[in-house]
């Protein structure tokens, strides 16, 4: 079996846990490969996350280091947590060698859980796993933003941004607005507003297979998209963001997943 290896930036802690498993992989007689910047860092031979040919890739860091890689590649993944917290993982740097033993003997399940397809006047984005955010680029200014589901208006609303979020996301940005929690099973998007100035703006929880319109209203007041918290683009005056449920899932590596008690020890 060969593993990819990808760490957060600048984490001393990370690197040096990948190099345990790493010389645990090679005493079994397993490969592995380390994405580029990773490998930089760690002055050692590496390729680009999206020419990576692995049996999986095992990301070690937080959600922020898995996000980033799931835009890049569509292996599937097993992230290792080391932060303070991370909704993506159920493994840490403690029971990670047991957990990479069990990898190597098939003992474990593939997870797939559902992503966000974004265009942007019909040009399509990266895929995105917790969320796609609309906001203000100046702060205490609100913006006018058209709601639209498949072929009907929902409404106009002025709010500081709006938040297109996945089951996965519905425990991220979109839970801090005051949206809801969603077992990832179930097929459907969140809807989230960001201070918005209506009393009627509230969280909707809409089918995943239709087509969520925004049409950005604000002439000469420019807008940035993000796409699970990594780099934005700029949107301007009538814009046409739309997003659906991509075909393309991620994919996890599980052992003992159990949503309900993630989410529970989690977010005491």
């Amino acid at each position: 079996m060969k593993i990819g290896f990808v760490s957060k930036p600048e984490c001393p802690r990370c690197q040096e846990l990948i190099k345990f498993l790493i010389d645990f992989l090679k005493e079994r007689g397993h490969d592995y490969v380390l994405e580029s910047g990773t490998a930089k860092e760690m002055k050692m031979d590496g390729e680009r996350v999206e020419k990576i040919h692995a049996d999986a890739l095992v990301t070690v860091g937080g959600d922020g280091a898995a996000l980033w890689t799931l835009q890049k590649t569509k292996l599937p993944l097993l992230p290792i947590n080391v932060s303070s917290l991370a909704f993506l993982s159920e493994v840490d740097s403690s029971n990670s060698l047991e957990c990479i033993n069990r990898l190597l003997n098939g003992d474990y399940k593939v997870e797939e859980r559902a992503r966000i397809k974004t265009t942007v006047n019909s040009k399509r984005l990266p895929d995105s796993l917790n969320e796609a955010v609309l906001k203000t680029m100046i702060m205490s200014k609100i913006r006018w933003f058209g709601i639209y589901l498949d072929d009907d208006f929902i409404h106009n609303t002025r709010a500081d941004g709006i938040i297109i979020a996945t089951p996965t996301g519905s425990t991220s940005y979109s839970l801090s607005v005051g949206g809801p929690i969603l077992d990832p099973k179930v097929k459907g998007f969140i809807i989230s507003y960001m201070a918005p100035f209506s009393l009627s703006a509230r969280s909707m929880v809409v089918p995943s297979q239709s087509t969520i319109r925004v049409v950005t209203l604000d002439k000469g007041k420019s807008i940035m998209l993000t796409l699970d918290g990594q780099d934005g683009l700029e949107v301007g005056f009538h814009d046409e963001i739309s997003f659906t449920e991509s075909e393309h899932p991620a994919r996890f590596i599980r052992f003992n997943s159990d949503f309900y008690k993630n989410t529970r020890e989690k977010m005491v």
